[in-house]
């Protein structure tokens, strides 16, 4: 899992092969942010008026990559 600033969460975390893409929800402040993450690296950055909007387009982006190949990624702490 990507270590997360204040006020971030993530959403979920994927993996493909060896990279992992993440995603991660600021909804401390108003446009509400999602970016998503591979590996280490921001490389989508989105926002939305609203958490419930932000959440829906990340679970459909998600689906997306799972239409791709992507995975659960392991729980790394576990």
């Amino acid at each position: 899992m990507p270590s997360v600033g204040s006020g971030g969460r993530v959403l979920w975390c994927l993996r493909r092969r060896s990279s992992d893409v993440s995603c991660i929800l600021y909804s401390d402040r108003l446009p509400v942010e999602v970016q998503v993450l591979q590996d280490r690296d921001v490389v989508l950055s989105e926002l939305f008026p609203e958490e419930i909007l932000a959440q829906r387009w990340a679970a459909a982006f998600a689906d997306r990559l799972r239409q791709q190949g992507w995975r659960e990624a392991p729980d790394r702490d576990a």
